[in-house]
Formats: structure tokens, sequence, C-alpha cells
């Protein structure tokens, strides 16, 4: 009975630690994702987000569309695809757009030692602050694949650095025979503002960069004839028009 006893109370410490440790910031997740929805709607806003760059390739193209449309975006770059595309980093902060940090490898804080994570993230920072010639010790953060452990979510709450996620994925890292851009266009115009998803890395299929400029073009025709603003992930956060 002794050792059933233990190893109940094994069980039971486990999956408290468990809770705490991935369970807690999933929720904490779950509540900035409907914060930012309330956000959106409130503002009437469209927050465009990509993730994972700056490519080489489809970031270029994206400033140049964005420019057309005279609209501003943010931009969470992965520290490792900064080196040797600078020059696109600058053009992206040239361009009025908002620059914040995916971290550094990409890495899933659910699955890598949480001090790995944290200086993952810190990484990320440097490498931006590198690029831009300054000493900010932290930006605005989105978690590489949405996830994040408790011992991170800490530190940026201690940090009081912005976790940022998203409302809408426009769908470019699904399979082909799942997009639908048309679809997404009209989710963001029923939604009444929203903040996408996209990314901008490089990838061997030009058709994923041309799924991600047309979406994007739909989406601020649509954010234009809709009467929706454009606003940066800051903008939105302090309710700025």
């Amino acid at each position: 009975m002794e050792s059933k006893g233990i190893l109940i109370a094994s069980v039971v410490c486990l999956c408290t630690a468990g809770f705490l440790y991935l369970g807690v910031p999933w929720i904490h997740g779950r509540c900035l994702r409907l914060l930012l929805k309330w956000k959106a709607t409130k503002t009437k806003a469209v927050v465009l987000t990509f993730d994972d760059g700056p490519g080489t390739r489809l970031t270029p193209a994206l400033l140049s569309v964005l420019a057309e449309y005279d609209a501003k975006a943010t931009f969470f770059l992965l520290g490792e695809n900064i080196r040797g595309r600078e020059a696109i980093v600058q053009q992206i902060i040239a361009a009025g757009h908002e620059i914040c940090s995916h971290g550094y490898k990409h890495m899933h804080y659910w699955k890598v030692p949480p001090f790995q994570s944290l200086a993952d993230i810190k990484k990320g920072w440097q490498a931006i602050n590198t690029v831009l010639g300054v000493k900010r010790s932290k930006y605005p953060f989105r978690p590489p694949h949405g996830k994040i452990n408790i011992i991170c979510l800490f530190y940026l709450w201690m940090r009081r650095v912005p976790i940022v996620y998203w409302t809408i994925d426009v769908g470019d890292t699904w399979s082909p025979d799942e997009r639908d851009g048309q679809k997404m266009v009209l989710q963001v115009k029923k939604a009444g503002g929203a903040v996408t998803l996209a990314h901008d890395f490089d990838r061997s299929d030009d058709s994923n960069d041309c799924f991600v400029l047309e979406s994007i073009k739909s989406v601020l025709t649509m954010a234009q004839q809709s009467d929706l603003q454009m606003l940066t992930v800051s903008q939105l956060m302090e309710n700025k028009r």
C-alpha cells in the first residue's frame, strides 16, 4: 500500500509539473489570442505579420507590395536568417515597418531544455541589435511554433516583453490542397479585423512566394474597400491610429 501511495503521489507531482510547465503557458497563449482578436475588432484593424525572415526574394517583394498600398507591417525576424541579409533588414526599417523577434533557431520550446530556449530568445534579440547597431535589450516576441514554456513565459513577463500570437493564418505553410487565399480574406473581413500570420523565409518552390504575395495583396485591397486600418503590432497594442 505504501508503494502504491508513493506511485500515486509521483504521478500527481508529474502531472502538476507538466501542467505548470506547458499547460499554463498554453492557456496564457489562448488568452493572448483572444485579446488580439478583441483589439483588432475594436479598432477595425488588420495587422500583417511575417515570420522566419528575412528572405532574399519574398521579403523585398513584400516590401514593394506594402509600399504600393502605403501599408506598414510587422516582421518577426529569425536570428539565424539575418546574417548575409543585413541590407534587407535595413530596408524593412527604412520603410517604416516594425521589427520584432522570432528567436534565433526556430526551436520548439516544449522540446528543448528551458535554459536552451531562454538562450535562444536572447540570441535572437542580439542578432537584431547587431544588424541595427543598437544596444536595445528586448523586442516583442513571437514563440516559434506558437509554443512557450513556463520558464520563458516568466522571464518575458518579468522583462515586460509583449508576447505576440496571431488570429488568422494565411496558410502558406499548409499543403497546397489546404490553401485558400480568398477564404482567408473573407475570414478577415467577416471578423472585422485580424492579426494575420504569413512567412517570408526562402523556399525552393516559387509557388509559395506567389501565394503569399497574392494573399497579402487581396487582404490589402479588401482592407481599403472595407475601411479597415492597417497597423503594426505595437500600434494595435497601444490602440493608435
